[in-house]
């Protein structure tokens, strides 16, 4: 199998990976928040939807920390290898 093309992410690629780091922390800490309040509200029991929401919100935390540690761009996903999907940026060119 050919080697997949790649390059190394422009800065604006990655000043958009940190900015969803960003965004996703700040989504964390509000799923965060809500699911400790309804914690104390109902001694220990939380709706599902709750846990669901705050579940999620760390899985998209991590999903953006993988990628911003990716360093390069390809025609398809590879984190193994530390390369994004040229699909997750075609809005910044």
């Amino acid at each position: 199998m050919a080697e997949m093309k790649t390059r190394k992410k422009t800065e604006i690629e990655e000043g958009y990976d940190l900015a969803q780091c960003e965004e996703a922390k700040a989504d964390l800490c509000s799923a965060a928040e809500e699911f400790i309040s309804e914690f104390q509200e109902c001694e220990g029991n939380v709706y599902y939807s709750t846990f669901t929401k705050a579940s999620r919100a760390l899985w998209d935390l991590e999903h953006a920390r993988r990628v911003q540690k990716c360093t390069k761009v390809g025609n398809e996903w590879d984190f193994e290898s530390s390369i994004t999907g040229k699909y997750r940026y075609p809005h910044l060119r």
